[in-house]
């Protein structure tokens, strides 16, 4: 494993790391590109790989792989037109499947991405490397750990635990845990496997998709796999989305548009959410950050299909009494197509008597 001869400050990235459309793409071609970075250096030889979205751990069972990154941090893979989770190592050893302490990793948080008929979309990944875990004997089965940034701890973060991947850990999953203090948590768990991802959004909030700017990591030993009576005690590095990493258009569809109350006035603190057609009760499939002062909402929609949207303010449970609360035109669906375009709707809601 190799880095680029030339360490970069982020100052100088950002006048560097523009992007173009690989000159090898031509008419009938689809895929990624981008650049490789670990804290500011271009890092050659890693390798980006392409697997199916919600589809098995991503160490195995992959779709494509591309070549390894060149001296200057850059890739290119080219895949047929639909939605993979994307992951980037580094192996020190060389190798494959899940990385080992002193690996590169990361797991690109804006997954999945979306590549279009005929269509190369950028991809840059921030790097971390893969630290060691440390396994004891407890009276109760446990994860503890803490969550850090550049090697300092980081706080206000939230900590999720998802037992499956089917659902590419979107949503609250098993578990939603607020991190506070000097960036440590420790949770009880049952005996069994676990996903861990952090996430903190500079805006605030748990849920919604991660921005440019916002705190993220997929821990690179996932799954963990805690046995009974086991403590498992491991540090789980975050890195940021830089926009100089991924210069080039959103590709997923988004829902965007007003909520209103019956007399026309714009409501903030509502949430919309999509669910299969013709339900809104259950788990949500995607749902939105919440409205902005101005009545405002976006909620982006990774997977092709038709929608029944629900409005409220409160995520989960049963509307309670003086909710926001309303449906997108008395249940009606939205078709939602991988290539767009997106769609503007004013969803009407009411407080619940």
């Amino acid at each position: 494993m190799r880095s680029g001869s030339t360490t970069y400050t982020w100052l100088f990235c950002a006048l560097v790391l523009v992007f173009t459309v690989p000159s090898t793409a031509h008419a009938g071609s689809s895929g990624v590109f981008g650049r490789v970075a670990y804290r500011g250096e271009l890092v050659q030889d890693v390798v980006v790989w392409a697997y199916e979205d919600g589809s098995g751990d991503y160490t195995s069972g992959e779709v494509a792989r591309s070549e390894p990154t060149r001296t200057d941090g850059t890739y290119r893979m080219r895949l047929e037109p639909g939605r993979y989770t994307l992951v980037a190592r580094g192996y020190q050893k060389g190798g494959s499947g899940r990385p080992v302490p002193g690996d590169y990793f990361c797991y690109y948080s804006g997954s999945p991405v979306v590549v279009p008929k005929d269509g190369w979309i950028p991809v840059g990944f921030n790097l971390v490397r893969v630290s060691a875990e440390e396994r004891s004997r407890s009276g109760k089965s446990s994860i503890e750990g803490v969550i850090t940034y550049r090697d300092e701890p980081l706080e206000k973060v939230y900590l999720y635990l998802y037992k499956e991947p089917t659902e590419g850990f979107r949503g609250p999953g098993l578990a939603t845990l607020p991190v506070g203090s000097g960036g440590r948590f420790r949770a009880s768990v049952s005996p069994g496997i676990y996903y861990l991802i952090a996430r903190k959004r500079i805006r605030g909030g748990m849920y919604g998709p991660m921005e440019i700017g916002d705190y993220f990591n997929y821990y690179p030993g996932n799954p963990v796999v805690v046995g009974h009576g086991e403590n498992v005690k491991l540090v789980l590095e975050t890195v940021t989305r830089i926009s100089q990493l991924e210069e080039g258009e959103n590709s997923i569809p988004v829902i965007s548009g007003l909520i209103m109350d019956p007399g026309g006035a714009l409501v903030e603190g509502v949430r919309v959410f999509a669910y299969p057609q013709g339900t809104t009760t259950g788990r949500p499939l995607f749902f939105s950050d919440p409205s902005d002062v101005d009545g405002k909402f976006s909620l982006p929609i990774p997977s092709s299909g038709s929608y029944s949207l629900l409005a409220r303010q409160r995520f989960g449970g049963p509307a309670v009494s003086g909710e926001y609360y309303g449906l997108f035109e008395e249940g009606a669906s939205v078709q939602i197509e991988d290539s767009g375009p997106d769609r503007e709707i004013t969803l009407k809601v009411r407080k619940q008597p």
